[in-house]
């Protein structure tokens, strides 16, 4: 047993009596969030992922608690104000580690969404080639599982394939179940038209032609916002990153040639700038313009 599964089988032995036995698993909360793990690749049941959240919450709290007493303890020096913000620290990290969790299946279901959405117009194009090749339609999807670079869409033709060969689903039940998986609108109903068009006997290839040539037509409108939105993102980092660092670093300047601030307190607001805001900032800039990116096969 890994560590994984040995720190979920704690949780549920610590909390699941306590979750089960007050139903806190079928307050409103926690029903929207249930529906959300089914599209965000975390293979829990919505028990277990609460006494994950609860284990993470109190072991936060538990050492957090003395390494906070201690570090303010070396600065002030007074035992209870320490041990009183470091149990009032504590806390407020186990509600920012709850509401984390809550949010957590969210944030990667938004982001598997982006990814499908993103590499669905040349998944798209792939498969409308081996359509016009008359290739079966459980074969189209078989290849294009083969492909790691078409990513999420891979995955999912994957799950379809073995569906349909080892489990012995019919290939149209097998493309609903995707559908009913998938966090993507534009996925779910390229499946459904698929379905659709082979239960009415209409032209495949026709279909996932003109479906091809609307989703690349949204992809060039997400290229065009995607640099509108890196023009910005640089004009705000050198405006307010690069020259407001520069700004305070000579009025820190000016401040230590009138004499109006200890020496200490200067070098330490230069040091901040140099080895914290600076670094911070683009650090931050990096991850903001990777989010945004679109994907490329």
């Amino acid at each position: 047993m890994d560590v994984k599964k040995q720190i979920i089988a704690l949780s549920y032995k610590l909390f699941g009596n306590l979750i089960e036995k007050n139903e806190i698993d079928k307050i409103s909360l926690c029903t929207d969030l249930k529906e959300e793990l089914k599209f965000s690749n975390i293979h829990l049941s919505l028990i277990e992922y609460l006494c994950v959240a609860l284990f993470c919450s109190c072991a936060c709290f538990v050492i957090s608690t003395p390494i906070i007493s201690v570090f303010i303890l070396l600065i002030t020096e007074e035992v209870f104000f320490g041990l009183f913000l470091a149990i009032f620290g504590s806390f407020f990290l186990c509600v920012v580690v709850c509401v984390g969790f809550y949010f957590l299946p969210f944030m990667l279901k938004g982001e598997q969404n982006k990814r499908i959405d993103d590499i669905l117009p040349f998944a798209m194009s792939y498969l409308t080639i081996m359509a016009g090749s008359q290739n079966p339609s459980v074969s189209m999807f078989k290849t294009i599982s083969r492909f790691d670079e078409y990513g999420e869409v891979s995955d999912e033709a994957k799950k379809i394939v073995a569906e349909v060969e080892m489990m012995g689903l019919n290939f149209k039940d097998a493309l609903s179940n995707a559908a009913k998986r998938t966090p993507s609108k534009k996925f779910k109903n390229i499946l459904e038209g698929i379905k659709s068009t082979i239960e009415a006997g209409g032209d495949l290839k026709s279909y996932l032609k003109d479906t091809t040539k609307e989703l690349m037509a949204f992809y060039k409108i997400r290229l065009e916002k995607y640099e509108n939105q890196v023009m910005l993102l640089t004009e705000m980092y050198l405006t307010a990153v690069i020259v407001g660092s520069i700004f305070l670093l000579v009025i820190s300047v000016i401040f230590s040639v009138i004499g109006t601030a200890s020496n200490e307190l200067i070098i330490s607001m230069q040091l901040a700038i140099v080895i914290l805001i600076l670094p911070a900032s683009s650090a931050g800039f990096i991850l903001i313009e990777r989010g945004i990116a679109p994907a490329q096969a």
